[in-house]
């Protein structure tokens, strides 16, 4: 990148600079939605109940759908029922794209300041000069 930039007019820096910083982020109207969130992991708990003639004692064990999450540095288990199902793993999933798309936009904008403040780097030393 440095060497695209080093033999760049001053006037041709400052269009790139004022480019960059105009910049639409696709990646914002991604937080923007309204949906909720639920941050947690959606998973089958498998347990035994621990009575000795039930089907579970075989090996057969009594599953449940639980969100796990973390709260207050403990993790918590919340049993979600049937007809909940459908909402709370689209929820769960939303969160996880959230992220995922929280962390592209910072990699984006890390790369593009990068980038402006090689034009700025640039645009001094152009500019600079000894008294």
């Amino acid at each position: 990148m440095y060497k695209q930039i080093k033999g760049a007019r001053l006037s041709r820096l400052r269009q790139q600079l004022l480019q960059l910083h105009a910049q639409p982020e696709p990646l914002l109207t991604k937080f923007m939605e309204g949906l909720p969130l639920i941050k947690g992991t959606l998973y089958v708990l498998r347990r035994k109940c621990g009575k000795p003639s039930c089907r579970c004692a075989k090996g057969q064990r009594h599953e449940t759908m639980v969100v796990s999450a973390l709260v207050a540095g403990k993790t918590r288990l919340w049993s979600i029922a049937p007809e909940q199902l459908v909402d709370i793993r689209r929820q769960t999933e939303c969160y996880r794209y959230f992220r995922r798309a929280r962390a592209a936009f910072i990699t984006n904008q890390r790369r593009k300041l990068t980038r402006m403040l090689m034009i700025i780097d640039a645009l001094e030393r152009i500019r600079g000069r000894e008294p």
